[in-house]
């Protein structure tokens, strides 16, 4: 049984049903405190198994026998069943060995662990509340607790519902300006505020003739970026003192040529840092009107940007899977180190200042990956210090540094949760029915935030305990009860060895006579003699 798994299952034999012509096969299952229950099941039940858990975890699944053996078995001869039984034997065993697979509740209904062994379930995640309403699906969201205010970007998702708005937005030579606002919005910010109620109220909303991307809040200067699909960057003044309820002031920056897709606000300095698919990193003097860095790192679109304030540094990443640090304490970002990680298409980035840990997500393979980046101004030393495989089209990552857990939004709706000190997943929640394109933590609520294309913001409270601590506790105790007996065992077996060893070479010295070859002298020669038989 694997450590990190509460049960083991194995299967122990089949039966030929002769009222339906239908094979049975026997399944053991097995938890850390010796329960035993069996249970019989039928191939197709295994399909629909595997159909169950593909929406959970995708292709990261041991597979079913080939086609050859599972086809209509009547006929069939002994061989074959024998076949299709190790098959099945051996996916059962995979599945069981994998915590996070036994605890998704597919596996869970299927070997009946509820009925047999409640004590080894996994406590959930619960859904406490959710966000709906949006005109479009979400792209991106950001939730200030302290100034209870949320604003959410969110974009029409249908290819061909933004064609036509493209196209019904045009203004033709001979059309007059009507202002900025869309006449078919393609995207749009919306700006809500937390009420005494503890429900948010939805304050305002700013529609764009272009997909809205990404989005960034500064609370101390009261100022909102918006990225668009075009390239420019929308720059709102939405001032506490008139309660957040408008903006007072718009300025549209034509910072790029391509969609934005990370954004940065130094305060200080009042710059503008942006990256965007058209491989440049700008970073804008919004006080002067000024480009004061035109860079292109490499020759890859870029893909995401962090800035970090206490650190003095921004962090870039881009499609090629190459992670860029720069200084900007000066006036031009200063490359200090580029990191290469052998991944693709570098997806979110998340800091934990604590342990000196950056964490990010490659969108083409799902591995998170884990690069130590120092102690403030130590950064260029950086390194990567781990990589956890997770499940390819990942788009977002999240971490609580309180309870370290690793929290990845995958393109499937999923949520797959990872204990980063044992570097193994925990749960796999479905979250959405659609992409996961944003997640936020909020330690002082412990909650997870989680947003997607499918129009709904959802709220999530973690378990304090994902298991009972003191059943874990009993199967600790258990196994180490079973490895002292192992180990008690194995040395009884040596000493038992040893001793017959010991014998059989004392036997041997006693009869070391008949196996020498005798010689006889004769003359000037010696003759062997053949051994006494």
């Amino acid at each position: 049984m694997d450590s990190n798994s509460p049960i083991s299952a194995s299967i122990i034999s089949y039966r030929n049903d002769p009222n339906d012509d239908t094979i049975y096969y026997m399944i053991q299952v097995k938890n850390k405190t010796s329960d035993i229950w069996q249970l019989e099941k039928r191939f197709s039940q295994f399909e629909d198994l595997a159909k169950k858990l593909k929406v959970l975890f995708g292709e990261q699944l041991p597979t079913l026998p080939k086609k050859k053996y599972i086809t209509f078995l009547v006929g069939k001869t002994p061989e074959d069943i024998e076949k299709r039984k190790v098959g099945l034997d051996e996916f059962i065993q995979n599945l069981a060995s994998r915590s996070e697979v036994v605890a998704s509740e597919p596996l869970k209904q299927f070997l009946e662990i509820e009925k047999n062994a409640k004590e080894i379930i996994v406590n959930p995640p619960k859904q406490i509340f959710e966000f709906k309403g949006f005109l479009h699906g979400i792209r991106d969201f950001i939730i200030n607790s302290d100034q209870g205010l949320m604003f959410v970007i969110t974009s029409d998702c249908s290819v061909m519902n933004r064609l036509d708005a493209y196209l019904t937005n045009m203004k033709a030579p001979w059309e007059s300006e009507k202002g900025d606002q869309a006449l078919i919005p393609v995207g749009c910010v919306e700006c809500w505020q937390q009420q005494e109620s503890g429900e948010f109220q939805r304050l305002w909303v700013k529609m764009y003739n272009s997909q809205a991307i990404t989005c960034y809040w500064d609370a101390v200067a009261s100022i909102l970026l918006v990225g668009l699909d075009s390239g420019s960057i929308n720059y709102l003044y939405v001032p506490e003192k008139e309660g957040f309820k408008k903006f007072t002031e718009s300025m549209e920056i034509e910072q790029h040529t391509d969609r934005v897709m990370g954004l940065y606000y130094d305060n200080k300095r009042k710059y503008l840092h942006s990256i965007s698919k058209d491989r440049k990193y700008r970073v804008l003097n919004l006080r002067k009107g000024e480009l004061v860095a035109d860079i292109e790192p490499d020759q890859y679109e870029l893909t995401c940007l962090l800035g970090s304030e206490e650190r003095k540094k921004t962090f870039v990443g881009d499609r090629h899977g190459e992670i860029f640090i720069y200084d900007i304490e000066k006036k031009r970002p200063k490359l200090i180190i580029k990191i290469p990680t052998n991944q693709l298409f570098i997806r979110g980035f998340f800091i934990d200042n604590q342990r000196n840990y950056l964490f990010s997500i490659s969108h083409e393979n799902g591995v998170i990956l884990i690069i130590d980046i120092q102690l403030p101004g130590r950064e260029q030393y950086s390194k990567e210090v781990a990589q956890l495989n997770g499940k390819s089209k990942s788009r977002e990552i999240g971490w609580s540094s309180k309870r370290g857990e690793i929290y990845v939004g995958n393109i499937d709706g999923t949520v797959t949760i990872w204990d980063a000190r044992k570097s193994q997943q925990l749960y796999v929640l479905k979250a959405h029915d659609s992409d996961i394109t944003k997640l936020q933590w909020l330690d002082t609520d412990q909650t997870l935030l989680t947003a997607a294309k499918d129009k709904v913001i959802k709220v999530w409270s973690m378990p304090q305990y994902w298991r009972d601590p003191k059943i874990v506790e009993k199967e600790q105790e258990q196994e180490q009860l079973q490895v002292k007996q192992l180990n008690t065992e194995m040395y009884q077996k040596k000493a038992q060895q040893q001793f017959d060893q010991k014998f059989q070479d004392d036997d041997d010295d006693d009869m070391a006579i008949w196996h020498k070859d005798q010689q006889r002298h004769s003359d000037t020669k010696y003759e062997d003699i053949v051994e006494l038989k």
